[in-house]
């Protein structure tokens, strides 16, 4: 048994008995998941089926058979399907991906699953990663936590999801690398990205300093794209709303592409130190950046 995480489409839904392993085969809810993929579930007593649903296309499933019916066709599911409880349905991740034409991602670190279907507004896109500091830069520090290791992680989680869907991720450094102002600068321009996003955290000697904001310089599209940023990861992350902000960063100033930077939370809050902490919770910090970037592009798309 897992602990029940799984985001679908960049919403997050959990639950105790959300996943389940078989015999090294991922299990999900079929109906939770289906329905939030705007597919419809349909279930027969006696023989035990059930059928999905979505526009023009239809599966057939029966309880602890190895075979799906798919329009009429068979489709080896490489897996068991079965029944918990009352009318509970679980299936592999795996059938779901095929049916419903779904990539999926399980993350052993936190323990959930990543599903996210098609996005055409996002397919072809090339959005470029700032994590801020690096190298022989640490960034701001407080305790164990690392604001270079903490930008990072939240850079390699979110381009794991935009990844997903088609998107092309680029990064101004390495994991371990070290960039100056300059050289982001220059990789940016040089890459022309649809969007250009740099990840931060804040710290300040007095601990109840807590909260996140998001910057934006020059030009309104940018003031957009920060809203929707900071009204996402407020929803997943819950801390302080400490606004949407202009102001004359370098990479904001000079960044050709449509340019923002997030500063997550305060390492030395007390209440933002024990978010930023928690790898689940700066998972879901990448979903709201996500979310927001697609809220974006799907008003902006014919402009990009």
């Amino acid at each position: 048994m897992t602990s029940g995480r799984i985001s679908v489409n960049g919403r997050v839904w959990e639950s105790q008995e959300a996943l389940q392993w078989v015999d090294d085969v991922l299990l999900v809810p079929l109906q939770v998941v289906a329905e939030r993929l705007g597919a419809c579930v349909y279930w027969q007593s006696y023989p035990h089926r059930f059928k999905v649903e979505k526009g023009e296309n239809s599966w057939e499933f029966s309880l602890d058979k190895d075979i799906v019916c798919v329009s009429s066709m068979g489709m080896d599911i490489h897996g068991p399907v079965c029944m918990h409880g009352l009318g509970k349905v679980m299936v592999p991740v795996s059938l779901l991906s095929q049916c419903l034409d779904l990539q999926w991602a399980y993350l052993a670190d936190i323990d959930a699953l990543i599903i996210t279907r098609r996005e055409p507004a996002l397919e072809g896109r090339c959005i470029m990663l700032d994590a801020g500091h690096g190298g022989d830069d640490p960034g701001a520090a407080h305790g164990l936590l690392i604001e270079s290791e903490l930008n990072w992680d939240i850079a390699q989680r979110l381009a794991d999801i935009l990844e997903l869907c088609g998107v092309d991720v680029r990064y101004t450094r390495k994991k371990l690398g070290e960039a100056t102002l300059a050289q982001r600068l220059d990789i940016a321009n040089r890459a022309q990205p649809d969007l250009f996003i740099s990840i931060h955290h804040n710290s300040f000697p007095d601990a109840k300093m807590n909260g996140t904001e998001v910057y934006w310089y020059g030009n309104w599209s940018a003031r957009q794209l920060a809203e929707y940023i900071q009204d996402h990861v407020l929803e997943e992350l819950g801390t302080l709303n400490r606004g949407v902000r202009e102001a004359a960063f370098y990479l904001l100033r000079h960044v050709s592409s449509v340019s923002v930077l997030i500063k997550v939370g305060f390492l030395t809050g007390l209440e933002d130190s024990t978010k930023v902490a928690d790898p689940w919770l700066r998972e879901r910090v990448a979903l709201g950046i996500f979310r927001g970037i697609r809220d974006y592009i799907e008003v902006h798309s014919v402009q990009m």
